[in-house]
């Protein structure tokens, strides 16, 4: 008589999704649904915002910083010289069809050491970003003798869009892992869970992040089991995840 065969059976890894809603669905798509669910709660909302813009103004380049600056700005012509940082904003500039993009691999501090070898003094550069002024980044090129211009495309406002998802992840969920790709990110996780109550329920849950300055939020609010991606990008988050959960 031939033993009957066992099927085996594969724990999913819980798998909490914190930015904005398009970005976490996009990222869900990237891994396989039978060995995982997914929590998708944007702790962070992006809204774009009306801004002046003389188009008779030249500038030699135009940074963006994030994906979300790109998409908000709405005045790029093909042949504008432009430098961002990290690959997933290089490959929308090239879907957007832009000529001329430079990428700085890293985060603000290997952008600062490409700028000295890129620009000469006096040249000027054209920052769409955040209302919120990045004061570091602007005492830089000041120092340097660049001019600086600020222009504050969109809002990035702290908010939990779905409370409901993102409590059911820690009340459902004995384990599982949170992503982080952000310092405000992982700010309005921490407001989150003190105000809800689940500080005790983080115990058994791993935190994957993007950089050291993640990392040392959550290490202000008592947060442990915490692992930061060989690159700050997404492709090295995606890496993470898979070798994490298995």
């Amino acid at each position: 008589m031939l033993e009957s065969k066992k099927k085996l059976v594969i724990k999913k890894t819980n798998l909490l999704l914190t930015r904005p809603k398009e970005d976490s669905v996009r990222l869900s798509l990237l891994f396989d649904e039978s060995e995982f669910n997914f929590f998708i709660a944007p702790l962070i909302q992006i809204k774009q915002k009306s801004y002046n813009y003389d188009e008779n103004c030249k500038f030699d380049y135009i940074l963006f910083t994030s994906k979300n600056g790109l998409s908000n700005f709405n005045n790029l012509k093909e042949s504008d010289k432009i430098i961002v940082i990290g690959d997933g904003t290089y490959l929308l500039a090239k879907k957007m069809g832009m000529k001329k993009v430079i990428n700085v691999k890293g985060n603000t501090l290997d952008l600062k050491k490409k700028i000295k070898l890129l620009l000469k003094k006096g040249q000027s550069i054209l920052h769409p970003t955040e209302v919120s002024l990045n004061l570091d980044l602007k005492n830089f090129f000041i120092n340097h003798e660049f001019y600086y211009n600020h222009i504050g495309c969109y809002i990035s406002k702290m908010k939990n869009s779905d409370p409901e998802i993102f409590e059911n992840f820690f009340n459902s969920c004995e384990d599982g892992l949170i992503t982080l790709f952000s310092r405000r990110t992982a700010i309005s996780f921490k407001n989150e869970i003190l105000k809800l109550n689940l500080l005790e329920k983080c115990k058994k849950k791993k935190f994957l992040v993007l950089s050291k300055v993640i990392e040392n939020e959550l290490l202000s609010a008592g947060l442990k089991n915490i692992l930061i991606t060989k690159e700050p990008n997404e492709k090295s988050m995606v890496d993470l995840i898979i070798k994490t959960s298995q």
